[in-house]
This record gives C-alpha cells, sequence and structure tokens, in this order.
C-alpha cells in the first residue's frame, strides 16, 4: 500500500474524504483525485500490524525543476471588485495565483512533489528531526504568501497517525485587517476560523490531521484570497520555488519509491510526473538524482 501525506493550509494521492492527505484506514487503496495521499491500508487479507516499516539506514536527495509545457496562462489582475481596501491590496501581488511561471525559464511554481514508500509499507518517522516547528503563511496584502505550502503534522507509527507537533503560522502584516479560514475534509480537518486578525497578529492552527485531499485557505474579509496546504505523514514532500525547483532531502535509500506531483491547475490535481525513466526509482546511499518534468493547464 503507498503512503503519504499532503495541507491547506501536504504519498499517492487519496480517498474521498476530503483535504490534504489521507488519516488511517483499512479500506482498500484509493487513486482517485479526491484525495491527496492515500492512507495506510492493510493489503487484501492482511492486518494493519502487518505492514511493514520502510527499511533504510542511508538516504539519498531528489531534486529538480517543474516547467510549463508550452505557452502559459496569462496571469489577470484578480477581480477584487468593490471594495475598500483595494488601494492598498493592488500595492501587492495582484495577480491570478493559479498559474505563476518564470519568464525565464517556464518553471512553475507552487507545485507539491512527494516520494510514496512500497506497498504494504510505511515511512518511520525520521530519528534526526528535519522538519520545521512551524510553516508560516503571511498576508502582506490581499493574497497568501505562499499560495501553496506543505505540512507534516503527523506520522504514522504502524498502527495509528501521531503528531509531530508542527503548527500552521498565519500572520497579518498588512496594515487592514485579515481573517484566516482552513477547511479539509468535515471528517479530518472540519472547517476553523482564525476570526478577525489585526496588524502584526499571528494565528496558529496545531492539531491538523494529514488529510486525503488539499486544505484550502481563504480570507472572509477580502473573498478573493485562496491558498493551498497539503499535509503527509512523512517529511519527504516539497513544494516548488517561484523558478519552478524542488529539493527533497533525507530520503530513504534502498526501497522502491514512488514519485508524485500535484498541482492546482491540473486535471486531475494529482499527477504521475511525466520524468524520463518513469516514476518509480530507488535511490542508492548519498546519491542525488534528479527529476524533471513538465506540466500544462488541462
Amino acid at each position: 500500500m503507498n503512503r503519504s501525506g499532503i495541507l491547506l493550509l501536504t504519498p499517492a494521492i487519496f480517498c474521498a474524504c476530503c483535504i490534504a492527505i489521507a488519516g488511517c484506514s483499512t479500506s482498500s487503496e484509493d487513486t482517485s483525485d479526491e484525495g491527496l495521499i492515500p492512507r495506510p491500508t492493510k493489503q487484501e487479507g492482511a492486518a494493519a500490524s502487518e505492514l511493514k516499516e520502510v527499511a533504510s539506514k542511508d538516504t539519498g536527495t531528489i531534486l529538480g525543476t517543474v516547467t510549463y509545457d508550452g505557452d502559459p496562462p496569462a496571469r489577470p489582475d484578480i477581480n477584487m471588485g468593490v471594495h475598500k481596501d483595494v488601494p492598498f491590496c493592488v500595492q501587492g501581488d495582484h495577480k491570478e495565483q493559479t498559474w505563476i511561471v518564470d519568464p525565464a525559464n517556464k518553471g512553475v511554481a507552487n507545485v507539491v512533489v512527494w516520494v510514496n514508500p512500497p506497498k504494504g509499507t510505511y515511512f518511520p518517522k525520521p530519528e534526526t528531526k528535519t522538519w520545521e516547528e512551524a510553516v508560516t503563511v503571511d498576508q502582506p496584502h490581499c493574497v497568501f504568501v505562499p499560495h501553496v505550502v506543505v505540512l507534516y503534522p503527523e506520522y504514522f507509527n504502524g498502527k495509528e497517525r501521531v503528531p509531530t507537533g508542527q503548527v500552521l503560522k498565519v500572520l497579518n502584516s498588512a496594515t487592514v485587517g485579515h481573517n484566516i479560514k482552513i477547511a479539509g475534509s468535515s471528517l479530518l480537518n472540519p472547517t476553523r476560523d482564525g476570526g478577525m486578525m489585526g496588524f502584526n497578529s499571528v494565528k496558529l492552527f496545531d492539531r491538523i490531521k494529514v488529510d486525503t485531499q488539499e486544505m484550502s485557505m481563504n480570507c472572509n474579509v477580502h473573498t478573493w484570497m485562496t491558498g493551498y496546504a497539503l499535509t503527509f505523514d512523512h517529511p519527504y514532500a516539497a513544494r516548488t520555488n517561484d523558478k519552478g525547483q524542488f529539493t527533497i532531502k533525507n530520503v530513504p535509500a534502498g526501497a522502491e519509491l514512488t514519485f508524485m506531483a500535484w498541482h492546482e491547475g491540473t486535471q486531475p490535481k494529482r499527477l504521475v510526473p511525466p520524468v524520463e525513466g518513469g516514476n518509480k526509482f530507488t535511490l542508492n546511499a548519498g546519491e542525488t538524482k534528479t527529476l524533471n518534468f513538465s506540466i500544462k493547464a488541462k
């Protein structure tokens, strides 16, 4: 069974429960686009306790660049309607956020990439902490920065998912009021509203679950503001930067992994990336593997 995770606010994608990444279940693997990562499921006729850890004493690195295939879509101004804050909002980025493509190399920002473990296995929590205590999203004007984040809120111990302690930290560095509302699946990450956030205010979201689909981020004050958080139950995931580049470090070596991707503007959102040689691979100890691929709007 493949496992990985994804949030709004993060390894094959998913179940019909709705949010960034999957929760534990004994149902069969779901490969629909309704979930971002598969739940840790038992194999046919096997007990959940028979799931095995991915055994690996060594690690490698995955890096690459995601580019746009063809001419990228235009980025029109966001339709803000008639709102008292528009004069302030247009001082920052006020272009549509779905396709942010670098004009020089066609690199696509905000693509999430990750790896799934072999069927019947799961990634244990790394002995060395490599993840942040808090993943930060700011609202300096009237878009979320970054537009997409990757979360590692829980790990799987072979029986259940356990909190890692990581939180989503939302800031308001704007001189206008914002609020933050996050929502995933109704069972795992029901809607939570951060309330009104004044200048230099901070809102922390803990108790985020690894969900079956991406979580959404919204602002009720400025309704055009959207963002996503993908949740994973392992730290082997990354988001591309403004040049379409990504790096995933400390990836377990020696096991056959499956490379996956997500972008809000493709259909389906979850992708089996068209990388050279296929999206299944095994890292050698200390190896750095380059996985470049292209995507386009569908």
